[in-house]
């Protein structure tokens, strides 16, 4: 058969649990949303999904492979990806910084206003494509979980292709519900302590993601 339907119920419980659990796409997406509103958010949910196409072809043309198993490629992936993270947690903590200087100096604080502080030029689409191509985690997810589920299909490429395509449908859902949430949340919480808390917030977030994924032993058998 080209593709094993029969995977498919153990496919979708197993990429639930994966998409729903918070990561360093999801806080960039909610940082997006919270400062620039919907249209920031689905630009850098574009982007992931960029990233995540990438990723896709890598795994599917086996390039993906070869990359992780080529000397100290996973090394210098992961310390560029850390890097990454750590350089989106200066961001938002400069951002929290500048914001709690002009809330002391008396001026108007906004959600949006984390953006215009840190002088952000990077596309909020570039953030998120980022997010995901640098970080070698990533790549190891995919080269570890999809092949799982191959089942009795005769055509490997169509079978991972097709996995590929429902774990993107399915994480859609989820992203697009989290930018119309946090869409909403950006209209109601619009104190000063919310605006600043988040940018700290976040920035602890990345902070952490980075140094964890530092010290993480990264190996494809």
């Amino acid at each position: 058969m080209i593709f094993d339907l029969s995977v498919l119920p153990a496919f979708l419980v197993s990429a639930l649990v994966i998409i729903l659990s918070p990561g360093a796409d999801t806080f960039l997406l909610l940082r997006s949303t919270l400062r620039g509103g919907k249209k920031e958010g689905f630009l850098t949910m574009l982007g992931i999904y960029a990233g995540i196409a990438t990723l896709s072809l890598l795994l599917i043309s086996g390039v993906g492979l070869v990359v992780a198993k080529a000397p100290g490629a996973l090394f210098w992936l992961k310390i560029l990806g850390a890097l990454y993270l750590l350089f989106l947690a200066v961001q938002s903590l400069r951002a929290g910084i500048n914001l709690v200087k002009r809330n002391s100096a008396g001026e108007p604080i906004t959600v949006d206003q984390g953006r215009i502080v840190t002088r952000q030029k990077a596309s909020p689409f570039v953030l998120g494509f980022l997010t995901n191509v640098t970080n070698p985690k990533v790549l190891i997810f995919f080269l570890a979980f999809f092949p799982q589920f191959l089942g009795e299909s005769s055509h490997v490429a169509v079978q991972l292709a097709m996995l590929c395509l429902i774990f993107v449908v399915v994480s859609a859902v989820w992203l697009v519900t989290l930018v119309f949430a946090a869409s909403a949340m950006r209209k109601v919480m619009t104190t000063t302590g919310f605006t600043i808390s988040m940018e700290f917030v976040v920035a602890t977030v990345f902070a952490v993601l980075a140094i964890t994924l530092l010290f993480t032993g990264l190996s494809v058998h």
